[in-house]
This record gives C-alpha cells, structure tokens and sequence, in this order.
C-alpha cells in the first residue's frame, strides 16, 4: 500500500499507510523523546474515539521500551484512540511487556484494545484485513 505520509524521528520511522492505518518501524531503543514525538502524531492526526486508528509495529529492529517511555505511554495515551494494534516481529520479553502495557491501559482506561504479536508483515497485513473484514461484516 502507498505512504500517504512519513514521520522520522531519531531512527524510528511513523507512515500514514491508510487514512487510518499508521506503521511505526521500530529501530533500536525507543526512547522518551522518540514516543513524546510518537504522541504528537497521534494528536497531529486526531486519534480519538471517533477517528480511531489501526496502529501495526514493526519490532523487529527493537531493542524494547524502557521504563520512563512507557510511563509516558501509559499516562499520555488512550486506547480508544486505536480501532487494534497489530505488532509483529517481537522477541518473547518485548511481547511481554507490550501485553503488559495493553492490560495495564485496558484496566486504567475501563476500555478494551484488541492487539495481536504476528511473527511476520505479512501475518500482521493479513490479520488487519481480516480484521476490518469482521468489522465490516458486523451490525450495527
């Protein structure tokens, strides 16, 4: 699918891919500064409840997200903003962190952020079709 738009910032790579889909590619050590500049865009977009997004991570150059980024995280962004992450090519531990970090705003946040680790682009762009599929698919 074409970029429709591109942020970089520090080694860390943010594309627009759909009006709502947006890849970050995930290089090395996601710093403070790196995730501030990742909320920006989410804010510069207009992530909310009423123009979620589908959010898909490429972790496979990550080397993980220390403490004081997912603070950030956590205090700074809502999951309602996100229609569902989709994250692939994690190694077990950032797996486990990232689940961690998902439940941890789910419970803060009383809402629920359906995410997924694929081990692979592929599996990810495979499972967001499905996914937009069942959601098209659904009443209401």
């Amino acid at each position: 699918m074409a970029v429709l738009r591109e942020w970089v910032f520090g080694t860390q790579r943010v594309s627009l891919e759909a009006s709502d889909i947006l890849w970050i590619k995930v290089r090395g050590a996601f710093s403070e500064t790196d995730v501030r500049a990742l909320v920006d865009v989410f804010r510069e977009l207009g992530a909310s409840p009423e123009k979620p997004l589908y959010l898909v991570v490429d972790l496979s150059s990550s080397e993980g997200l220390s403490v004081a980024p997912r603070k950030y995280l956590a205090e700074h962004v809502s999951t309602t903003w996100f229609r569902a992450a989709v994250f692939f090519g994690a190694k077990r531990t950032h797996r486990e962190v990232l689940r961690a970090l998902v439940v941890a705003l789910n419970f803060i946040r009383d809402t629920k952020l359906e995410a997924e680790f694929m081990d692979s682009e592929a599996q990810a762009r495979a499972w967001l079709e499905a996914h937009r599929r069942r959601r098209e698919a659904a009443p209401g």
